[in-house]
């Protein structure tokens, strides 16, 4: 059984979204929600759900314990997609510096990234995905 897997969100010919998901080394049992990202002709129209729950559902088959993600997202609509799958912010790091990016002086003093850690419980989501039905 492989412990990563890609999708790519297809409308009508075209590639409007893509998603991964990876085991994360050194924290058995979770794995990471990875490089989200969506057409902004297309958000707003159910393609990050539908990538979202991909992810959820391979987590589930394949009994990971939880899902995590990390985003520096400055969109609104992206953190409320995170929570509306189901994950909860479980922390902030500001002034977060790309790993292998370096910034200027001026950089790093006035631009400021916030980088929102996210996490879901499986054992939780399980719960609640079977008490809405």
């Amino acid at each position: 059984m492989t412990n990563s897997c890609l999708w790519v969100a297809v409308l009508e010919g075209s590639v409007v979204g893509v998603v991964a998901a990876c085991a994360l080394r050194g924290e058995a049992g979770t794995v990471e929600l990875h490089r989200m990202s969506v057409d902004r002709r297309c958000r707003q129209r159910g393609v990050g759900v539908a990538l979202g729950r991909k992810v959820l559902q391979f987590a589930a088959d394949r009994g990971y314990l939880s899902v995590v993600l990390g985003t520096t997202a400055y969109s609104p609509a992206a953190h409320q997609l995170y929570q509306t799958l189901g994950f909860r912010c479980v922390g902030v790091t500001k002034g977060y510096a790309t790993p292998g990016v370096s910034r200027s002086v001026p950089e790093q003093l006035f631009y400021r990234i916030s980088h929102h850690h996210y996490r879901m419980d499986m054992t939780v989501h399980k719960t609640n995905t079977h008490s809405q039905h």
